[in-house]
């Protein structure tokens, strides 16, 4: 299931009338990104586009007003993953592998992602294992 709609993702794009983004976000090795939030913050006006990350490691960023939907241009982006584990056995750990900590901050993450005028595909936010 979760792999059909990764290629859902892929096929139909997001440069739909509305400016929605949508799009996932992956270790460079292809595992997707199974929890947490995306974050893109714009270099031109510092407006924030935000989402959670689905287990397929999809995502649909929205406004601070929760409208859906993300202009283009050039953004910073962060990838926050908050994992609660004390409480749990190892086996019941379901949030995938762990997002290193300095994709957490804007200042450390090094992501920077381009939103063209005219998106037919989904946005694709890497981050490299070299840092696991």
């Amino acid at each position: 299931m979760g792999v059909a709609t990764v290629l859902a993702f892929l096929v139909s794009g997001c440069g739909g009338a509305s400016g929605t983004h949508e799009g996932i976000v992956l270790f460079d090795d292809g595992t997707p990104v199974r929890s947490g939030s995306v974050e893109f913050r714009s270099l031109a006006d510092g407006s924030r586009y935000a989402s959670r990350i689905a287990t397929d490691g999809s995502f649909a960023l929205t406004d601070q007003d929760g409208e859906m939907g993300c202009p283009p241009g050039e953004f910073e982006v962060v990838v926050v993953q908050i994992v609660l584990t004390e409480d749990l056995a190892a086996e019941a750990h379901e949030h995938g592998r762990t997002v290193p900590r300095r994709y957490a901050d804007y200042y450390t993450s090094g992501l920077r992602i381009t939103i063209p005028e005219q998106s037919d595909s989904p946005v694709r936010v890497t981050l490299e294992t070299s840092d696991l």
